[in-house]
């Protein structure tokens, strides 16, 4: 495999790699917490991404004792503060001048509304 080429694990190797059966990751998979790609035949291949999500819901449950419910709930809310940190990070960016620019040199920016270029008409 090539330095830039993700790492992918098979299902056992990710069950090795955990210690966990096999069927607890289908099991996570059908839940909805991690969705791994399909090869050929339909093979399950997982990536580190998976295998750091599916660490995170080990913990949860083993050490932690937190259910099924618990788990869902705590990765929703990692996703979005995530996903606010994102938002955190542009706006600081924007307030500091750092917007990134289109390849045509326009900045990128998420308006929460789409504005139009208006005439501004003296009135008398």
């Amino acid at each position: 495999m090539a330095e830039d080429e993700p790492a992918v694990f098979s299902i056992s190797r990710m069950a090795e790699m955990l210690h966990v059966h096999p069927q607890t990751l289908r099991f996570y998979e059908r839940a909805g917490f991690v969705t791994p790609v399909r090869a050929r035949g339909e093979t399950r291949l997982y990536s580190q991404q998976d295998l750091d999500q599916l660490r995170l819901i080990l913990h949860l449950r083993r050490d932690l004792g937190v259910n099924l419910a618990g788990v869902e709930i705590i990765l929703r809310m990692q996703m979005q503060l995530e996903h606010l940190q994102g938002e955190i990070d542009h706006l600081r960016q924007a307030l500091t001048g750092q917007v990134p620019q289109h390849t045509d040199g326009r900045p990128q920016t998420r308006a929460l509304i789409r504005a139009t270029s208006r005439k501004l008409v003296k009135v008398t």
